[in-house]
């Protein structure tokens, strides 16, 4: 069901914000494949920032927040933020698609008699259903849309092909994107917000399914891929 809740806040939002990562792999290496988002607008993007701030200052950090580098207290500090800025009237949602590669059967990873393997056709196709199954339950804020995504090629022309086809006409029922960048997550915080997101999604189904989540799945709107 869509969610047609409008956020209020003082500042109307000028702009929405989707930074996207990516947990394991698009090719056979590893047993899964997540693509997760954190949707915020200009607002509480600013008004994260500075809890962001705040958590790096007293917790002295200074490397990456990847997920793999945070310990259980760390993890539950970001997620007392995530409720905060929630509780505090901001718009931030996050969204993951996850790709049980053993029990996928659609295009691209594994050779069919009228399919060819493609690791980047399908991460382009799985990142397109993470926008699909987004914005299926949450709305734009604004008019304005911009894309981050943690940069997986240093080529231009894999950057330049991800960017046509999730603007490919085919697919119209997606927010338009005023712009798609692919950026490097050690100068963009919130694509590394991402990652311990999409962490969160491979420690609870494919590494540590023992583990306390910290309730942060509350938070996480979440989706298999099949096909």
């Amino acid at each position: 069901m869509k969610n047609n809740k409008t956020y209020t806040h003082k500042r109307k939002p000028k702009r929405d914000f989707i930074f996207i990562d990516e947990s394991g792999d698009p090719g056979e290496d590893k047993e899964y494949f997540i693509v997760g988002l954190i949707h915020l607008t200009d607002v509480s993007l600013e008004k994260l920032n500075v809890h962001l701030g705040a958590f790096r200052y007293f917790a002295t950090i200074k490397k990456e927040l990847k997920s793999s580098k945070l310990n259980k207290t760390q993890k539950e500090q970001l997620l007392n933020i995530l409720k905060f800025s929630l509780d505090d009237g901001n718009f931030v949602k996050a969204s993951v698609v996850y790709v049980k590669k053993d029990e996928y059967e659609g295009n691209y990873l594994f050779p069919k008699p009228d399919m060819y393997v493609d690791p980047l056709r399908f991460r382009h196709f799985i990142i397109r259903r993470l926008s699909e199954f987004h914005f299926e339950n949450f709305e734009m804020q604004s008019e304005e849309l911009e894309v981050v995504i943690d940069r997986f090629s240093s080529l231009e022309l894999h950057e330049q092909w991800l960017k046509n086809y999730l603007r490919h006409e085919e697919f119209n029922h997606l927010p338009k994107f005023l712009r798609i960048n692919q950026i490097d997550s050690r100068y963009v915080e919130l694509l590394q917000i991402t990652d311990w997101i999409t962490g969160s999604v491979k420690d609870k189904f494919f590494v540590h399914p023992e583990r306390d989540d910290g309730g942060i799945f509350e938070y996480i709107n979440v989706n298999k891929i099949i096909r």
